[in-house]
């Protein structure tokens, strides 16, 4: 059974109905996650694989498990959905960013289970991500993916990512999506309530 801590004060459990029915719970990443994370990297398909760890040779490994688990929602943040009971949970998505070194911006990956996919769960997993990262004051949050993943080009389309070639290698695309407009309008709602409240 994972736990997870409750302390954190973003901390918002959801749980979402898809719409074929199915049922999970989206909350952050605690370090009692490894398992449930190295389930999911295992059981999925090598093409799912390649297109989230660029290759797809990538191991679960207890390094690996370790970095996406450390979840201090700074400099990394994480979100697991999961299904089942407690007896019988199962992770069938999760999405994450860390910080680059300027603390601006962020590279985020989400992945989801291959059975549950095409039910607009990515979506909800990168909302998320988003959603943290507007919190925090990021300006923008990437993802950089092989040019011929075509999944995740119309996925990152879908959310409003931009895309660019990387120069250095063209093998790569790097997908940007601005949080500068968003944080304004935020600070602007903000002030708006300020002044109804005077």
């Amino acid at each position: 059974m994972s736990t997870y801590d409750t302390s954190y004060k973003d901390y918002k459990p959801e749980t979402v109905t898809l719409g074929n029915g199915r049922r999970v719970v989206i909350r952050p990443v605690c370090r009692n996650d490894g398992q449930l994370e190295k389930d999911l990297i295992e059981g999925l398909s090598p093409e799912t694989r390649r297109d989230r760890f660029i290759g797809g040779s990538c191991k679960a490994s207890e390094k690996l498990i370790e970095l996406l688990t450390d979840n201090d929602h700074q400099l990394h943040e994480a979100f697991i959905a999961v299904a089942g009971s407690n007896h019988t949970e199962r992770a069938v998505a999760v999405a994450h960013y860390a910080r680059d070194d300027d603390g601006r911006a962020a590279e985020c990956a989400v992945v989801v289970s291959d059975d549950w996919q095409g039910l607009g769960l990515g979506s909800l997993m990168l909302q998320r991500l988003i959603d943290a990262a507007c919190e925090h004051g990021l300006e923008r949050i990437y993802s950089i993916d092989a040019a011929d993943n075509m999944r995740a080009h119309d996925f990152a389309k879908s959310m409003g990512f931009q895309c660019t070639a990387d120069p250095r290698d063209y093998t790569l695309l790097t997908y940007t999506l601005d949080l500068q407009h968003r944080l304004a309008g935020r600070g602007a709602t903000r002030e708006r309530t300020a002044a109804r409240a005077h």
